[in-house]
């Protein structure tokens, strides 16, 4: 379809659909950090979903293919207004973008999961690619790449966390500035806030019966409030902060009763953001790390089944 000249404008969309077939089994872009906890403690050091950098390397070409059709449909609605082109029904729906992969509602979203990862390096790191492309111009093409063949999938180990303590800090979802500033911005709501299922402390947060994003909220603030200035303002604000933002502001909405596993979901990124700024490492150093550190699968089931003995002998004696 796309070689049809009504088409054309699909061509990006095909590219990249190339580029994730490509990609599919490069490891190297894969995440390392497991996403779960055994119960002595430990973490899977393995490649999982895409790493970080590969997913605002997508967004930036997403962000880059709308600006691209937006473009396209201004220049078609030009060459038609000064006779160019005829004035068909196909033409004038060409004169409009014929898509929009990335909303602002999208982009919250996005960014929301992005501002938990460990390696963001400062907050509002989706919006921060929207502002890159859409307003000071940079565009991202999709490279055009041979694909890799099937692989298998080594497991690097076992790696130590405690429940994301051990060696770091980490309270996930809590925000010290907002339980000192709500009182005044947001009059009657409580300082503190705990509403995981393990009586957790988080930010100030609504539900619903999804996850959700409030599209008008996040529109306003995409395209209004986060210009150049707030871009540098937050550049070297922790990520998390941005999701604190979403939660605290009621523009990200949680589905009700999962509080607890976004909780985990923050506190697994903040804590290996704080191991390496403990350890001083860049984020190609920690994923070094955390394979050279990592103790192997039978090292881990040995641990685990020392656990198990001892609760046994904890309930017989009990």
């Amino acid at each position: 379809m796309i070689e049809d000249e009504q088409y054309g404008h699909l061509r990006p969309l095909n590219d990249f659909r190339n580029y994730l077939l490509a990609i599919q089994w490069d490891m190297a872009r894969r995440e390392l950090v497991g996403r779960s906890l055994s119960d002595a403690g430990y973490t899977r050091i393995q490649a999982d979903t895409y790493s970080y950098l590969t997913r605002v390397g997508l967004l930036k070409m997403l962000c880059s293919i709308d600006a691209a059709e937006r473009d396209r449909a201004e220049a078609h609605s030009g060459a038609q207004a000064i006779g160019l082109i005829p004035d068909t029904e196909e033409n004038r729906l060409l004169c409009e973008p014929q898509f929009e992969f990335v909303t602002p509602q999208q982009l919250v979203a996005i960014d929301f999961f992005l501002s938990m990862h460990h390696y963001a390096p400062h907050a509002f790191p989706a919006l921060a690619v929207w502002h890159d492309v859409n307003v000071l111009g940079r565009r991202y093409p999709v490279p055009k790449l041979d694909g890799l063949p099937k692989t298998d999938i080594v497991l690097h180990g076992w790696y130590p966390v405690g429940q994301y303590d051990r060696d770091a800090p980490s309270v996930g979802l809590r925000s010290f500035d907002a339980e000192q500033w709500n009182p005044y911005r947001h009059p009657g709501r409580p300082g503190r806030y705990a509403r995981t299922t393990g009586g957790e402390q988080t930010v100030y947060f609504e539900e619903a019966s999804q996850f959700e994003v409030d599209a008008e909220a996040a529109c306003l603030f995409v395209t209004c409030t986060y210009d150049t200035v707030f871009m540098l303002d937050t550049q070297h604000r922790d990520a998390i902060d941005s999701a604190h933002f979403w939660l605290n502001e009621g523009i990200v909405k949680l589905p009700t009763g999962m509080a607890q596993r976004y909780q985990e979901m923050a506190k697994r990124g903040q804590y290996f953001t704080r191991l390496a700024q403990r350890l001083n490492l860049t984020p190609s150093e920690l994923d070094s790390h955390l394979v050279s550190n990592a103790i192997s699968d039978v090292a881990h089931d040995r641990l685990l089944g020392h656990d198990r003995i001892q609760l046994s002998l904890f309930a017989e004696a009990a």
